[in-house]
């Protein structure tokens, strides 16, 4: 799971900065916009969870790719793909999700699969996603506080994937004249935000 309440510490040696700086240029978010909250949330949300998956490509603005989920007993559940559903062939990866979309400001998009309603195991994997995501973020650090950037533990192109989205949000997230609003805030203000892809609450 891709949840960081903290930025890590400084990395006084400089470890793996080189490469990471010298692929910048392509990750670095070619636009950032004003945006409201509930865009903003909702952007954060479906990033991480794209974020989440595993992957070892690198992702290129303007394209779509394609998540899928498979109960693991280790890694992350969720993975990420160059394949559509329909060319698999013999491969399996699991249940597909959804259509995700990388934007040019470096923010993730998806697009539900038709079957998503009828799949109870990636909707409690997604119930259960958006519990720990709500979790980490009931608390008063403000949501640019939240944000991953430059995570050590992760992939290379994950890394830098999730690098860039922090960059975009917290851009907007000024722009917008939003920063230093506890994240607590942001959900309860915005209680949708994360309930994109889940049924309706029952009443």
């Amino acid at each position: 799971m891709l949840y960081v309440n903290k930025k890590p510490p400084g990395n006084p040696q400089g470890k793996g900065a080189i490469p990471l700086l010298a692929a910048w240029d392509n990750f670095s978010p070619s636009k950032v916009e004003i945006k409201s909250a509930d865009q903003i949330l909702s952007q954060y949300f479906t990033s991480l969870l794209v974020l989440s998956a595993e992957f070892h490509f690198k992702p290129v603005p303007q394209q779509d790719y394609y998540l899928y989920w498979r109960h693991n007993s280790s890694g992350s559940p969720w993975r990420l793909s160059l394949i559509e559903p329909e060319k698999l062939g013999t491969l399996s990866f699991g249940e597909f999700v959804g259509c995700c979309h990388l934007q040019s400001d470096m923010t993730w998009t998806i697009s539900p699969s038709r079957r998503l309603t009828k799949q109870t195991s990636v909707l409690a994997a997604l119930q259960k996603f958006t519990e720990q995501f709500q979790a980490a973020n009931q608390n008063g650090d403000s949501l640019e506080q939240q944000l991953p950037f430059f995570i050590d533990k992760l992939p290379f192109y994950r890394r830098l994937a999730a690098t860039a989205l922090s960059s975009s949000l917290s851009r907007s997230i000024t722009l917008s004249n939003l920063a230093g609003i506890p994240s607590q805030q942001w959900l309860t203000e915005n209680p949708c935000s994360t309930r994109f892809m889940l049924p309706p609450a029952s009443k």
